[in-house]
């Protein structure tokens, strides 16, 4: 083969890998972050990444004690529980949830048989809120007030049941403290009420609190 030629096609070959090797894209530019990206911006604690500012879930069991409850026909001390999902919009918070108070919870009637010849005695709402939020490391802090639906069994003695259904409009609020033992889960203690024509109820529940926070390892 004829050196020249030889030599033609090396150079040729190392001049193609070299191009290939050569990123010749255009640079995009990143997009610019809003004004709440950078107010809820990302912390790091260990070789984790977080996100401020993020959407929780809680779930609670707790007591509450009926505001107008009629000492004849049913306790005034009642079983509780609630679950309820917050989430952020801009520099808002929101949340929606479902929160029971009741004599006692349904699983209960299935393993006690004294229980089933009771009336039932409950509450049931869905509800909605507005609300503030502050946290850290280690504890969040939230706060929360909005209407709800109300589902209400309250006692009327004249009943073969022993109690009569209303649908009713009232409000719920909440305070929220919760004790961060990772960045996006914890356990913390709610004070709650919820308040309509039927059934009225004050209570504190333990909670725990699963956030969506988690982003990478560093």
């Amino acid at each position: 083969m004829n050196k020249r030629l030889l030599i033609t096609i090396l150079f040729i070959t190392v001049s193609l890998l070299l191009a290939a090797q050569t990123d010749n894209t255009t640079p995009r530019a990143t997009k610019e972050k809003s004004k709440y990206d950078k107010m809820f911006g990302e912390v790091q604690y260990g070789d984790k990444i977080y996100k401020q500012g993020s959407n929780w879930l809680t779930f609670g069991l707790g007591v509450s004690y009926k505001l107008n409850y009629e000492p004849t026909y049913e306790k005034g001390l009642n079983r509780t529980a609630a679950l309820a999902y917050h989430f952020r919009y801009k520099a808002m918070y929101f949340n929606v949830g479902w929160h029971f108070s009741g004599e006692y919870f349904f699983i209960e009637r299935w393993y006690n048989a004294n229980l089933k010849s009771r009336a039932m005695h409950q509450l049931n709402d869905f509800h909605a809120g507005a609300g503030l939020r502050f946290e850290d490391r280690w504890y969040n802090f939230a706060f929360f007030i909005g209407p709800a639906w109300a589902i209400a069994m309250i006692p009327n003695p004249d009943l073969p049941s022993g109690s009569i259904v209303k649908h009713t409009i009232g409000g719920h609020v909440e305070v929220q403290t919760t004790f961060k033992f990772l960045y996006d889960l914890g356990i913390g203690v709610s004070l709650f009420g919820s308040f309509n024509k039927y059934y009225q109820v004050l209570g504190v529940q333990g909670h725990f609190y699963f956030s969506s926070a988690y982003r990478m390892k560093y």
